[in-house]
């Protein structure tokens, strides 16, 4: 739910808060705050964040550079990318579409200038470039390149990367949205639950062959962004900053979690998600 979807209304926003709303009170107090403390270095660490130009990927790697980790970061947008490392001095950047051909170049070149590659971070979605008179079939199109292509392409040449060095630490940024088909949006809970199970299935892989290499899939509910402003539409609950979502999304990586709710309250919405039978599911609205 980060990014949100490509479709849905009021209608299905009001059933989805109606799912849910009931468990606010036993929630509220349920979890303490993130610690806002910066995250403790570790000497020499190297962490490639994909998506690093806006959102969660900017937040966290704002979270990172304050810990002094040494940090390459990728985006499509260079003028936004150049901001960014006069924000982070000693940084490495890379502009790449993780939609072209030669992404993977792109990336091999900006893990070379870092000097290696530790940590991998994904956090794309074409979901910001869409509006209410993007044609339907447009969104699915480029939610596919996007968030199911492209992140294979990134993930893909991070996991080859790894394995190479037998080691590493690879994360994901999917969504609370792909736990279930959504009515509103098919295409895009698709591509969402596509990261999470492909996350999956390469730990349990790296697991079954015992190589040490961590997979972490981090599953946002809403989060605000420079896009999306969750917080401003009726309906909408448990809406944290990019700032707070950075900070839970570092101590996950830090603990090396399988997967994490961002914040960490939405873990009662997965489990709920999980759990609900198809009649009530779709009684509601199939969100």
């Amino acid at each position: 739910m980060a990014n949100g979807g490509n479709g849905g209304n009021g209608g299905v926003m009001n059933k989805k808060t109606i799912f849910i709303s009931f468990m606010g009170l036993l929630c509220s107090f349920a979890f303490a705050n993130a610690d806002t403390s910066a995250p403790a270095a570790i000497k020499e660490k190297k962490i490639v964040i994909i998506g690093a130009t806006s959102g969660i990927g900017k937040a966290v790697a704002l979270e990172y550079a304050r810990a002094g980790y040494k940090l390459g970061l990728a985006g499509r947008r260079e003028e936004l990318l150049k901001e960014l490392q006069a924000q982070i001095p000693g940084s490495c950047i890379a502009t790449l579409d993780v939609t072209k051909p030669n992404a993977q170049k792109k990336l091999s070149k900006l893990i070379e200038e870092l000097g290696g590659m530790d940590i991998m971070i994904i956090s794309i979605s074409a979901y910001n470039e869409f509006n209410s008179s993007t044609p339907e079939s447009e969104c699915n199109k480029k939610t596919l390149a996007v968030d199911l292509l492209g992140f294979y392409q990134m993930a893909s040449f991070g996991f080859t990367f790894f394995e190479k060095q037998q080691s590493g630490h690879m994360v994901g940024i999917s969504s609370v949205d792909g736990l279930r088909g959504s009515a509103g949006c098919p295409v895009y809970s698709g591509a969402k639950a596509f990261i999470s199970k492909y996350l999956e299935g390469m730990r349990n892989r790296y697991i079954q062959h015992h190589i040490p290499i961590a997979v972490t899939d981090i599953i946002p509910g809403w989060v605000d962004t420079e896009h999306s402003k969750f917080s401003a539409m009726p309906g909408t609950y448990w809406v944290s900053s990019t700032k707070d979502a950075a900070v839970q999304i570092v101590d996950a990586i830090k603990r090396q979690a399988k997967r994490a709710y961002i914040t960490k309250r939405w873990a009662l919405i997965g489990w709920l998600l999980h759990h609900t039978p198809d009649f009530i599911y779709n009684a509601m609205g199939g969100f």
